[in-house]
């Protein structure tokens, strides 16, 4: 089951963004990412957060539809995204799309690059996407699907990547080892309409940025 996490972060409502929205199962509004539905017209299956950032007349409007509401105290120990994609991961999720997580303060960012972290031990395809881009974290193999001219960026999560094989790209690896720091991973093109990543340990953030 797809669900797609709407976070409080900048988001151009472009038309993969809508297409993303409109064909998940299940949809999430953290906090005052909310409004990113709203201006879609669309009501999340589920509201989660400490909504301090979340217009009250929308929350009104939330509470009248029966939208079921998760609330959490503005003291807390981890952000209202984290609590939104454990609670995506806890209903049964088999694929998670994380709107609105990029832009903004970088330590949001980047906190929430990391969270894709926890989607890992149980398989679970995961990406943080936005009008222009979207972020994996990986520990085994991917390919995505693009078009010829789309950027590939990697970067290491972890001290050391090691067996890194690329397919589908202008400047192919085999079997190298990247570490932490590196910027040897940065801007492959695609040169065809898909590309896969293969690794052997390690963890590692693949950017995919489309053409525009």
């Amino acid at each position: 089951m797809h669900w797609v996490l709407l976070a409080n972060g900048p988001l151009v409502l472009s038309p993969a963004v809508r297409a993303l929205v409109f064909s998940a199962e299940r949809l999430i509004g953290v906090d005052g990412g909310s409004r990113h539905l709203h201006a879609l017209d669309r009501l999340p299956h589920l509201a989660v957060g400490d909504m301090d950032s979340i217009p009250s007349d929308l929350l009104a409007r939330y509470r009248d539809a029966g939208v079921e509401m998760h609330l959490h105290p503005p003291r807390k120990d981890a952000t209202d995204l984290e609590l939104a994609l454990d609670l995506a991961l806890d209903r049964g999720a088999t694929r998670i799309s994380i709107l609105g997580g990029t832009g903004g303060r970088l330590d949001h960012t980047l906190g929430n690059l990391f969270l894709l972290a926890r989607c890992l031990p149980t398989g679970i395809a995961a990406c943080i996407m936005d009008e222009s881009q979207c972020v994996h974290l990986v520990d085994k193999a991917l390919t995505l699907s693009g078009a010829a001219g789309d950027t590939l960026s990697l970067l290491p999560a972890t001290p050391e990547v090691s067996g890194v094989t690329l397919e589908g790209l202008e400047y192919p690896l085999q079997d190298a080892t990247l570490t932490f720091g590196t910027s040897w991973g940065m801007s492959n093109v695609f040169t065809g309409a898909s590309a896969t990543v293969t690794l052997r340990s390690g963890r590692l953030f693949v950017f995919h940025l489309f053409r525009s």
